[in-house]
């Protein structure tokens, strides 16, 4: 890891992937991973990427994404991702990600709550991994790009209205990374909850140093909750179980084996509709039943992830129920941008779930987070590409003294207080009950 880069990326995900394969081959670039690659939310991403169908009106996919967001979006952040999303899942298959087809050769789509029509390209139940995985081999055999897992990226360095570089510590001690462009790419803030679908290292500083320098940030207190996640009564990741197998026929059941929900609504409405059963019941969970899988003695091969994190607490989905509940899933607030990564601080982008495009609005429509985080990994490349530019600056070492953790403590506290302030009703239902 040297001291100047042209462009630092800080997030090994998706969107940090996207961008670093798009950059300028002569540039050269640190891509920085907090923990081990592998350990970024992207690679959790079951279902798939979605994108509209070849035939389609895409009047009905942006209709679909506007209902889910309870349209908060911004209409032309939509209609422009989505009008492009055949082109994301274009170039995904130009990189080798073996997307799955049917009997017939042609691509086998899956469909997902809030989805008129199955949209969903997907490579079993691993999705996020086989795209991240396919990405990440490209970067490694970069020879303008320098990984740096284990590095925990803690500050910025600004002069005046612009972002110069980062500060870093790794392997025992801090550092200072100086940068024509810095991209915040570090996913979202699960790691602040006690029951999340995310890594516990995925915990939102890149949003809370943004926060502490005064870059403009929006709808930080939206934050999804996913209705299917295994229940498990020990703190920290749980198991998501995918939404694909709500689309391919799987049903919601209370404690008196009676269906209470259409399963296929959008996530924030079954998310509440199971916990006001929860609550209605006495119980800590409900029942995903899979009786109505077509070939459900072929579940483990279709939805291996899912299979074997069932098998791991002792349910055989071929013929158990699976005991779920809501968790903590995704954010859809963050560093306010533009598509291509832009921020309000001159030299600082922001992609993927660390940043605020619009395209969400109040809630994230199945599917569309691995999208948005490709495009505007792309996007955001391409910006760069053309806008980078030259600093003058002074060379400086860096002399922090407090512990690593000390300083991410501070940073989650800012974050989980922002929050409160924003939706007091979601922190009393959700991260206080957590001991946030």
């Amino acid at each position: 890891m040297k001291g100047f880069y042209d462009v630092v990326v800080v997030g090994a995900g998706a969107a940090g992937l996207s961008c670093a394969l798009n950059l300028d081959p002569s540039f050269e670039v640190c891509l920085i991973s907090k923990k081990d690659m592998s350990e970024a939310n992207s690679y959790l991403a079951q279902g798939g990427i979605s994108a509209k169908r070849v035939n389609e009106d895409i009047d009905d996919y942006i209709e679909d994404t506007l209902r889910a967001g309870h349209y908060e979006n911004d209409p032309e952040v939509v209609r422009d991702i989505l009008d492009n999303s055949l082109e994301v899942v274009k170039s995904l298959i130009g990189y080798g990600v073996p997307f799955e087809k049917d009997e017939q050769d042609q691509y086998s789509l899956h469909k997902e709550g809030g989805h008129r029509l199955a949209r969903v390209y997907h490579v079993g139940d691993f999705t996020g991994r086989s795209i991240c995985e396919t990405m990440a081999q490209r970067v490694m055999s970069s020879p303008n790009i320098d990984v740096c897992e284990d590095t925990t990226f803690y500050d910025l360095i600004v002069e005046g209205d612009r972002a110069i570089g980062i500060k870093v510590y790794a392997k025992g001690r801090y550092q200072n990374i100086y940068s024509r462009a810095i991209v915040i790419a570090t996913g979202g803030i699960g790691g602040i909850f006690d029951s999340s679908t995310n890594f516990k290292s995925i915990s939102g500083e890149g949003l809370s140093i943004a926060i502490k320098h005064g870059v403009e940030v929006s709808n930080i207190e939206y934050v999804q909750i996913h209705p299917t996640v295994l229940y498990d009564q020990e703190k920290g990741r749980h198991s998501l179980i995918t939404e694909a197998l709500r689309g391919e026929g799987g049903i919601l059941l209370d404690k008196n084996g009676k269906r209470f929900i259409d399963e296929l609504k959008p996530r924030d409405i079954v998310s509440k509709a199971i916990r006001s059963k929860m609550e209605a019941d006495r119980s800590d969970y409900v029942y995903l039943s899979l009786e109505n899988i077509h070939n459900r003695d072929r579940v483990d091969e279709n939805f291996p992830t899912v299979f074997n994190a069932c098998m791991e607490k002792g349910i055989d989905i071929r013929n158990d129920m699976i005991p779920i509940c809501p968790g903590q899933h995704y954010h859809m607030g963050g560093i306010t941008a533009q598509i291509d990564g832009q921020t309000s601080m001159k030299a600082l982008y922001a992609i993927g779930e660390a940043a605020c495009t619009g395209l969400h609005g109040r809630n994230r429509l199945a599917s569309n987070s691995l999208l948005e985080a490709c495009y505007c990994g792309m996007r955001c490349s391409e910006n760069i590409n053309i806008s980078i530019d030259d600093f003058i600056t002074e060379i400086k070492e860096n002399h922090e003294t407090r512990d690593i953790d000390e300083i991410l403590e501070d940073h989650h506290r800012l974050l989980i207080d922002r929050i409160r302030e924003r939706n007091k009703d979601f922190y009393e239902y959700w991260l206080k009950n957590e001991n946030a």
